[in-house]
């Protein structure tokens, strides 16, 4: 009886927010339009296999059988559409994407007298499942809405959040599922960082950002084990023209950390053989926060002069890029490093004590502890044009180098057994290549279908005095075919099958423990295993246009995820965490049957739509205290946390609208919501985001000669409370409510014909305490970062020659 009043009171307490936030009237806004239209000769017949790229974002299409064609996730603004066909001359057409959709284009080609006109080629849209849920931004998002690092720079878009530890290091999450639930592809490359560690962030430059696609919901089918949450697809950047040079020159300055910071960027096309770079670099101090102690344990502790002692840190990054473009198609070349050093606070290792948090009056010192980041990544990428078909191919190496520092004595080991002056705790080494292809063939005007193939092998090696994760390979593979039937003009559907291998071999590996008198009295130790796994994932769609103004999108999935070796054999403290982690090796796969429906319509002034999911995982793998409770023979370690499975549910929805109140004027709301439930537990999974609404009011000045744009904003964020069985595990401390007042401004404007960009944000203008629920620092009731203003400024660059 207990038990279903419990089931009753949940789906309850999701109806009462789901109807207050619906009659608010926040509806999520569609930003971003769809360009289509059809290619004929000049005898009216339609020319299939016509190759259109939409500049300046170097976005390809080929039209289909019937001559059609369709560019989606346009952001509004001015673009020129050029149309290549064999025979033909090549025509450029501008195009104007605003508020409305444009009209279905009609392209007529005129015959080339010569016939040897060399066919021009680049990548397209990474394809995504076309009925589920998505976001588009380009990097004027991100330069609007900065923030310590990319994961939690997009915060802003409804249903993505951030596990944060400080400002320096974030990783993203999409409706509740983070770590190896999401995939966050870079030019085609799943990036690989040792992401199941919630105190590993995410390594990407978002100063090296262009073009971003996030497709909320289940994946599998395409990306693998890993996509069962969602993907951040992170575009190939623009390809400048032929015969161009551009680059930009940006720095920042943030008040709070005193973080200083640019990046600049060179680009060069000569006859379509082109090279790319952009190095850049951050540098932060300890951030303040609005109190001077916190609670721990019921001890209270100092924090001097308002800023969170060892908090500094140093980013930096490298990318190369060399290609050519050919009649064939385009290839392309990357090189990236990657480089972060960044410390933890002083507090945040083994129980705080106030002697270690005392004022060493060095803002900028990284001390120990403190993590040392170095990610490379070589990638090869074609996209190669087939008869009516397109090819993608991309190749990877990466190489990622983690290392936490920490003294031997915080882990029970003895000083004699260590080197005098060594204080590496933790190194994992980790090698990965990828290789993925995919072919999109159009079968027929009514149908295109895709095939695809995916493959990844790993190779991780530990050192350190402290134990944590022994050595491990893993493998996986997948082949899939997806389809798309359009039954109607304004009906399609689509359906797709994947099957999987994937594998687990970790070595053997015994850590002891030792008292203060250096004597033996325990040890942590990780089985051989060696485990195989068969899994397959499905999915059926459909998108319905119900009038100009209104669309509907359905998806029904199954997908899957394969258990990592952090979740089966590992045994040890884990820097960030507070707590002894332990494996289970007899962990099975995870396999989500999940339901996306979303709607979205564009009036004159008003613009919107609604999502909404539900997701039942079956084996879904968490980490959970030990029941009965067992406790870490480690110091100060408490009790042992262990991975385990339960049957879950993670549901939701997503609203936003926008209205255009005045010329210039825009009023906009946004509201997530996610619910987890363990049914083994009755209670919520761990790191449920809070529920939350944000508004903004936005003015923007229309175009002057002098002066290309200018925007005031004001923005407000409120987030409800985590308490409750409903919101928060047992293993989790309740989050109070709290609210965040934000004001930005940006203008463009042109000095001697040079363009200059200025952005100034505020953060947390009324330097309000709050506690984040998806922080790290959150275990210890440390607040989070005061008061921010940040300065932008960024000189963008191009020019032509003739050859």
């Amino acid at each position: 009886m207990q038990q279903r009043c419990n089931l009753d009171c949940y789906f309850r307490t999701m109806k009462n927010i789901f109807l207050l936030i619906l009659f608010t009237g926040v509806l999520q806004i569609s930003l971003f339009a769809q360009l289509s239209g059809k290619v004929y000769d000049s005898e009216k017949e339609v020319l299939p296999g016509a190759t259109l790229i939409l500049l300046p974002d170097s976005l390809l299409t080929a039209s289909g059988i019937n001559g059609d064609f369709e560019f989606e996730g346009l952001e509004q603004g001015s673009y020129q559409l050029e149309i290549h066909f064999i025979g033909f001359q090549v025509k450029t057409i501008p195009v104007r994407i605003g508020k409305n959709p444009p009209r279905p284009l009609r392209i007529e080609l005129s015959i080339e007298e010569a016939f040897l006109e060399t066919v021009v080629v680049t990548e397209e849209h990474a394809k995504q499942e076309m009925s589920l849920a998505a976001e588009h931004f380009s990097e004027q998002f991100l330069e609007e809405n900065r923030q310590g690092t990319f994961a939690k720079s997009i915060e802003k878009l409804p249903g993505i959040s951030a596990i944060n530890v400080g400002v320096g290091v974030a990783k993203p999450v999409i409706r509740g599922l983070s770590s190896n639930r999401i995939i966050v592809n870079q030019q085609g490359i799943k990036q690989e960082s040792h992401q199941w560690g919630s105190d590993h962030g995410l390594e990407v430059d978002q100063y090296d950002v262009e073009r971003v696609e996030i497709i909320k919901g289940p994946a599998s089918l395409q990306y693998g084990s890993d996509g069962l949450g969602g993907v951040i697809n992170i575009m190939p950047g623009r390809i400048i023209p032929a015969n161009s040079i551009a680059g930009s020159v940006e720095g920042v300055f943030k008040t709070n950390n005193n973080h200083w910071g640019g990046s600049a960027h060179l680009a060069a096309n000569v006859d379509d053989i082109f090279i790319a770079g952009r190095y850049s670099r951050q540098s932060f101090a300890d951030y303040q926060v609005p109190a001077d102690k916190f609670v721990y344990n019921s001890f209270t502790l100092p924090i001097y002069n308002n800023r969170l002692k060892n908090t500094a840190g140093e980013e930096e990054n490298l990318r190369l890029t060399a290609g050519l473009k050919r009649k064939w198609g385009i290839s392309r070349l990357f090189f990236s490093h990657y480089k972060l050093n960044a410390g933890l606070f002083a507090g945040a290792v083994g129980i705080p004590r106030s002697y270690i948090l005392t004022d060493d009056g060095n803002l900028r010192d990284i001390d120990i502890p403190r993590q040392s980041v170095n990610h490379y990544r070589i990638s090869l990428h074609q996209s190669v044009l087939i008869g009516e078909g397109h090819l993608d191919m991309n190749l990877g190496y990466q190489r990622n180098l983690r290392q936490e520092y920490s003294y031997p004595e915080f882990h029970s080991i003895p000083s004699s057994l260590i080197n005098p002056g060594n204080t590496l705790a933790l190194e994992f080494e980790l090698e990965t290549w990828s290789a993925n292809i995919h072919y999109e063939h159009h079968v027929s005007h009514h149908q295109k279908l895709i095939l695809g193939a995916n493959a990844q092998w790993q190779d991780n090696q530990r050192a350190g005095f402290e134990f944590l994760l022994p050595d491990f390979r893993t493998f996986r593979s997948g082949v899939f075919v997806l389809s798309e039937w359009e039954v109607s003009p304004k009906w399609s559907v689509n359906g797709g099958v994947r099957l999987d291998y994937a594998n687990n071999e970790t070595d053997f590996y015994r850590q002891f423990v030792w008292d203060s008198n250096e004597n033996i009295t325990d040890s942590l130790v990780a089985p051989i295993t060696l485990e195989d796994y068969f899994n397959w994932s499905a999915s059926v769609g459909s998108n319905w246009q119900l009038s100009e103004r209104w669309f509907i999108k359905a998806n029904l999935g199954k997908s899957f995820r394969v258990p990592y070796p952090a979740e089966t054999v590992s045994n040890g403290i884990h820097h960030g965490t507070f707590r002894h982690e332990v494996g289970s090796p007899d962990l099975e796969s995870e396999h989500g049957y999940q339901l996306d429906v979303s709607t979205d319509w564009n009036m004159d002034r008003l613009s919107g739509s609604f999502s909404t999911y539900f997701n039942y995982f079956q084996n879904y793998i968490y980490l959970g205290p030990t029941f009965p409770a067992r406790f870490s023979p480690l110091p100060e370690a408490g009790q042992i946390f262990q991975y385990r499975q339960d049957d879950a549910i993670y549901t939701g929805f997503e609203l936003q609208w926008e209205w255009t109140m005045l010329p210039g004027l825009q009023l906009q709301q946004t509201a997530d919501f996610v619910q987890s439930y363990n049914l083994d537990t009755r209670l919520a999974l761990p790191f449920t985001p809070q529920p939350s609404l944000k508004h903004s009011l936005r003015y923007t000045l229309e175009e002057k000669a002098w002066m290309e744009e200018f925007f005031l904003e004001l923005g407000h964020e409120y987030y409800f409370a985590a308490e409750g069985q409903y919101r928060v595990d047992r293993s989790e401390q309740a989050t109070p409510s709290y609210q965040l007042w934000s004001v930005g401004t940006g203008l463009k404007v042109k000095i001697n014909q040079q363009m200059i960009q200025l952005n100034v944000q505020v953060q947390n203008l009324l330097d309000t305490y709050y506690l984040n629920h998806l922080s790290r620092y959150r275990l210890i009731n440390v607040p989070e970062q005061g008061r921010n203003v940040v300065v932008s400024l960024k000189v963008p660059f191009a020019g032509k020659w003739r050859r």
